[in-house]
Formats: C-alpha cells, sequence, structure tokens
C-alpha cells in the first residue's frame, strides 16, 4: 500500500485545482477564481504570492506539476496521480480570517441537501466561466475583422476559446443532470 502524505492546503486552492483536473490553470485563473468565491478584499500581489507558495509547495511534494505555456512566461499548474493519494489537511490563509469559508466535510456529500448546494456553486461558476469563454471567442471574431493580418495568430486563440466554451457547456450539461436526478430521487 502506498504511503499517504498529509499536506496542509487551503480549501478553496485544493477547489480550484480538483476543479481543472486534466488541465493546466494558470496563478492568476487561480487568483481570479480564488477572489470569486472568497469574496475577499487583498492586494492582489500579496494574494498572487501565498498562492504561488502554496502551489511551490506542491510541486516540491510532486503533487502537481507545473509547465511553461509556449511562447509565454506564464506557468501552468496540473494535477498528477500523486494528487489522489495525498490526504489534505485543510487551513484557511490569514487574512481569511474575517471571512468564513465552509471546508467540505465527506459526511455532508451523503445528504441530498448539502450535494444539491454544492452542484449548485460548481454550476454558478461553470456558467460564468461559459459566459467569459463565450465573450472571449466572439471578440477574436471581431478581431479578425479589425485586423486580418494576424488571423493565423487571433484564429488560434479563437479555436481554444471555443473549445474552452464546449467543455464548459458539457459541464453544465452534466452537472444540471446531476442535479435533476438528485432532487428527482428525494421526491
Amino acid at each position: 500500500m502506498p504511503n499517504i502524505k498529509v499536506i496542509t492546503i487551503n480549501p478553496t486552492i485544493h477547489q480550484i485545482l480538483i476543479e481543472n483536473k486534466g488541465n493546466y490553470v494558470s496563478i492568476k485563473e487561480i487568483r481570479t477564481r480564488f477572489s470569486l468565491v472568497t469574496n475577499i478584499q487583498i492586494n492582489s500581489d500579496e494574494l498572487t504570492k501565498v498562492i504561488y507558495r502554496q502551489l511551490l509547495r506542491l510541486v516540491k511534494n510532486q503533487i502537481i506539476e507545473k509547465k511553461l505555456f509556449d511562447k509565454s512566461k506564464c506557468l501552468g499548474y496540473k494535477l498528477i496521480k500523486k494528487f489522489e493519494l495525498t490526504e489534505f489537511k485543510f487551513k484557511n490563509f490569514k487574512f481569511e480570517s474575517n471571512t468564513i469559508t465552509v471546508t467540505p466535510k465527506p459526511e455532508l456529500y451523503n445528504r441530498p441537501a448539502a450535494m444539491i448546494k454544492t452542484l449548485n456553486n460548481q454550476l454558478t461558476q461553470y456558467e460564468v466561466d461559459f459566459q467569459s469563454s463565450i465573450a472571449e471567442a466572439e471578440e477574436y471574431k471581431r478581431l479578425f475583422i479589425i485586423a486580418p493580418e494576424m488571423k493565423t495568430i487571433i484564429e488560434t486563440h479563437f479555436l481554444e476559446a471555443r473549445n474552452q466554451s464546449n467543455q464548459l457547456l458539457g459541464k453544465i450539461t452534466a452537472v444540471k443532470n446531476i442535479i435533476g436526478n438528485v432532487e428527482s430521487s428525494n421526491q
């Protein structure tokens, strides 16, 4: 049986990493989602520093991997197999002490009401991301007209945005189906 390591992690960052399982996510994306979920007013640079320290520790413990995105200085982080073998201890950042963050507990997931609430929160996040992705794709379409000489570059970004919106639409459909099933099984 493999050694199970216990790592302290912020519950919101843990959730963001799980939501992006299989995909690379940048610090900027994590910071943005963290701010949306926790609604904390903190300097962006300070938040980036604490998130980076947390990610660096996960990389050093080989729980996530980092990769430099092509043609940019932006790093992406992605879960690896060891993540599933790691036991996490959840701890909020010090600056979160003024806010109430609910740490998910395994026993709550057995209760349909808690499950529906969690799924509805996830659905809301997917819908926000979906709208953002659609707006990004529409902007690339507009840029086609403005800068036709950059068609190759714009087209690449457009296809990525469209692909992301398709993935998000699939996630939205899946979550809605599960919510429907859970609600109908409780009646």
